[in-house]
C-alpha cells in the first residue's frame, strides 16, 4: 500500500494545475441552493471526460459517478450547492471569479464544499487512471441542496438508485485535514403558543400569544441538556426564530410559533426530544412537534423531510476509520488527528439515519465556511485528493 500511496501522490502532483483550474471553473458557476442545474450538468460532463465508468444526473438533480465494480462499495459525498456569493465589495473581488495567489485559491465555495468535491472527483479519476480499482466500487455523490436541508437530497439519491448500497462512507467537508469520526445530530422543533387576536387599541379583549410565549423562550434559553456523550459532549437547544400570526401591525398576535434548533449528542429519538420539553411547554400552554420541510429541487423533484437527524459516532477501531488513519500515515509519515465536527453535514442522514459507518475528512479551515474570507491552500487541495483515494484503496485492501 505504501507503493500505491507514492503512485497516488505522484498522480495528484502531476495534476495539480489541472485541479486548480477545475476548481476555479467550478467556482465560476453560481450554484446557490436550489439553483444547481448548470453545475450539475458541468459536473456530469467532467466525469464523462475523466473516464468514470458511469456518470448521470438523477431525478432529484444530484450528479452521480462510479469507478470500478469490485466488492468493496464506498460512497464518497460532497455537495455542490453554496450559500449566496455575497457582495464583491465585501470580498474585495468577484467571489465567482476565483482568485489564485500565494499558493491558495479564494472564492465562494472553495472551502464549502467545491474544494473537497474537486478532491473527491480527482480521487476517483486517479483510482481509474492508475488501474487500482479492481477490488473497489467507488460511488461519487456530487449532491445538491445540503445548505438548506442537509441529508434530504442524498436520501433521494440512494432511494432512486438501489445499486448505491455502500458498506462505508466518505463525507468530504473541511476538517483542517483532520479525520472525523462523528458529529452531533440536529432537529428543528416548532412550538405553537395560542392566544386570541385583538386590535391593539383594545388588547384587553384578546390574549397576546407573543407575550404568552415569553416564559417558554426564557426557559429554553436557560436549559442545559442532561445527557452527555463522552465524545460529542452535551446537546443544546437555541431559539432561532419567532413567527407571529397577526393580520396587521396594530393587532396583537393570536398565535406565536417558537422555532428552536436542537443539537443532538446522545442519539435521542424525536419522541424523547419532545418529552424533554414538556415542563417548558406547560409554562406557555404550548404544543411542540418536529418540523417537516418540503424540499423542491431545481428539477422540480419534491422531498418531504422530517427535520430530525440523530448523532453518529464511529469507533476508532472501525475499518473505515483505520483505513483513513493508515492512508494519512502512508502519505505524510505521521499520525493524523482523529476528532469530531461541531457542525452538521450530509452524514446526518448518510450515517445518522442509515447507520452506515462513515469517515469525514477535508481540506480547509471550517471556520471560513459561508464567510467572505473563503480561501483554500492548494497544497491541501492536492493532498486531500490523495487521502480520499488512499482511504478507498486501504479500505478495499483491508476488507
Amino acid at each position: 500500500m505504501k507503493e500505491y500511496a507514492r503512485k497516488i501522490a505522484a498522480y495528484m502532483e502531476e495534476h495539480r494545475q489541472e485541479m486548480v483550474e477545475f476548481l476555479a471553473e467550478f467556482v465560476s458557476i453560481n450554484s446557490v441552493t436550489y439553483n444547481e442545474k448548470e453545475a450539475a450538468a458541468w459536473m456530469e460532463k467532467k466525469l464523462i471526460c475523466f473516464g468514470y465508468d458511469e456518470a448521470y444526473i438523477d431525478a432529484a438533480g444530484n450528479c452521480v459517478g462510479r469507478v470500478g465494480s469490485g466488492p468493496a462499495a464506498l460512497l464518497a459525498d460532497a455537495h455542490m450547492d453554496t450559500v449566496a456569493p455575497g457582495s464583491p465589495e465585501l470580498w474585495g473581488f468577484n467571489p465567482l471569479e476565483a482568485r489564485i495567489a500565494s499558493g491558495a485559491i479564494s472564492g465562494r465555495g472553495v472551502v464549502d464544499d467545491k474544494g473537497p468535491l474537486t478532491a473527491l472527483v480527482f480521487a476517483g479519476r486517479a483510482i481509474k487512471d492508475c488501474g487500482l480499482g479492481e477490488k473497489l466500487c467507488y460511488w461519487l455523490s456530487a449532491s445538491i441542496s445540503e445548505e438548506d436541508v442537509e441529508g434530504s437530497c442524498v436520501r433521494a439519491m440512494m432511494e432512486l438508485n438501489p445499486r448505491i448500497n455502500p458498506e462505508a462512507l466518505i463525507v468530504a467537508e473541511s476538517s483542517d485535514m483532520e479525520i472525523i469520526r462523528g458529529h452531533k445530530g440536529r432537529a428543528l422543533i416548532r412550538m405553537e403558543v395560542t392566544g386570541k387576536a385583538a386590535h391593539a387599541s383594545a388588547a384587553w379583549r384578546g390574549e397576546n400569544a407573543l407575550i404568552k410565549a415569553i416564559p417558554l423562550i426564557q426557559a429554553l434559553d436557560r436549559h442545559e441538556c442532561a445527557r452527555e456523550d463522552p465524545f460529542l459532549g452535551r446537546g443544546s437547544i437555541e431559539v432561532t426564530k419567532v413567527e407571529c400570526d397577526t393580520p396587521s401591525l396594530n393587532t396583537i398576535p393570536g398565535r406565536a410559533t417558537v422555532i428552536a434548533d436542537r443539537r443532538i449528542s446522545c442519539g435521542e429519538s424525536a419522541e424523547e426530544l419532545i418529552e424533554e420539553l414538556k415542563p417548558y411547554l406547560e409554562l406557555s400552554q404550548a404544543s411542540a412537534s418536529i418540523d417537516t420541510e418540503m424540499v423542491t429541487t431545481y428539477k422540480g423533484y419534491k422531498i418531504e423531510q422530517v427535520d430530525y437527524f440523530p448523532s453518529w459516532v464511529v469507533e476508532e477501531s472501525h475499518p473505515i476509520i483505520r483505513a483513513a488513519a493508515l492512508a494519512y500515515e502512508e502519505l505524510f509519515d505521521k499520525k493524523p488527528v482523529i476528532t469530531k465536527w461541531d457542525f452538521c453535514t450530509n452524514a446526518a442522514y448518510l450515517s445518522g439515519i442509515t447507520g452506515i459507518p462513515c469517515v469525514g475528512f477535508g481540506p480547509g479551515d471550517h471556520t471560513l465556511c459561508h464567510s467572505t474570507g473563503e480561501i483554500l491552500s492548494i497544497d491541501e487541495l492536492v493532498q486531500s485528493a490523495a487521502v480520499y483515494a488512499m482511504i478507498a484503496l486501504d479500505y478495499a485492501a483491508g476488507r
